[in-house]
């Protein structure tokens, strides 16, 4: 008996498809033979030839059989042997299937592409936000709302104090916008102050003297409870730190956890 058979539409009786059965066609990859799949939406969302191939590779031209020795040609079309040619490119573009549990994934021609994980700085991981799915960033479909105000830091990059440094130190910095209702806990924890022993985590405020010349100003403890639960606005770190001309300093950091 000819025909395929599922439990749910019974046997097969014809070649076309099967009434409830699913949309969809097969993906094709590297290195197998596409079968082009009809009747469906499929992998093009109807931008791409469904008889595309790979652009570039080699591959047999479909048709009919050769008819065996001693048969005749009018039982079977005669066709040449087939030889292997060159498919061009087709025109149009592949939307590649992604998994998507969020709006703007499903159907979508352009849904969103896993990418890689991201480089961490183990020293600022409050650059990359973790999202409810253990990835980083905003989920697909989503956007982020920034806060209302948020204060200019350069963080300085030294294992020394940079107010022990000569004056002739060249001393690289990181230049964030932190939210100003960021509390000193949330700070500490997002340039990396992670020491189990609290006293250690420390960030200190740097006050420019002028020709290279660093001082130490407010500093700040992790063991400093009432400091903790302080917003960094609490302290003057807030959007009026801009370092425009006539404006206040940009807010100068240095953290330390050891």
């Amino acid at each position: 008996m000819s025909g395929g058979w599922n439990p749910v539409t019974g046997r097969d009786n014809h070649g076309g498809r099967p009434n409830f059965a699913p949309q969809g066609a097969p993906i094709p990859a590297q290195g197998h033979a596409y079968i082009p799949h009809v009747g469906g939406p499929g992998f093009k969302f109807g931008m791409a030839s469904p008889y595309a191939n790979y652009p570039g590779m080699m591959s047999y031209p479909g048709g009919f059989m050769s008819p065996p020795p001693g048969m005749g040609a009018g039982f079977f079309p005669p066709t040449p042997a087939p030889s292997p040619v060159t498919v061009p490119a087709a025109a149009g573009f592949y939307a590649q299937q992604t998994f998507s549990y969020q709006p703007n994934g499903h159907g979508n021609v352009l849904p969103r592409q896993p990418q890689p994980h991201p480089v961490i700085d183990p020293s600022m991981p409050a650059a990359q936000m973790t999202n409810t799915t253990g990835g980083t960033g905003c989920e697909p479909g989503y956007n982020y709302f920034f806060p209302a105000e948020h204060t200019k830091a350069h963080v300085f990059k030294t294992p020394k104090p940079p107010w022990q440094l000569p004056p002739t130190a060249q001393i690289q910095f990181k230049a964030t916008h932190i939210p100003c209702t960021t509390t000193m806990a949330e700070l500490l924890k997002g340039f990396g102050c992670t020491n189990p022993v609290a006293k250690k985590n420390k960030c200190f405020e740097i006050i420019g003297g002028g020709s290279g010349k660093w001082y130490k100003g407010l500093a700040i403890s992790g063991d400093d409870k009432d400091m903790m639960k302080k917003t960094i606005k609490d302290v003057g770190w807030d959007m009026t730190r801009t370092g425009n001309a006539h404006e206040k300093p940009i807010v100068c950091l240095w953290f330390t956890k050891d």
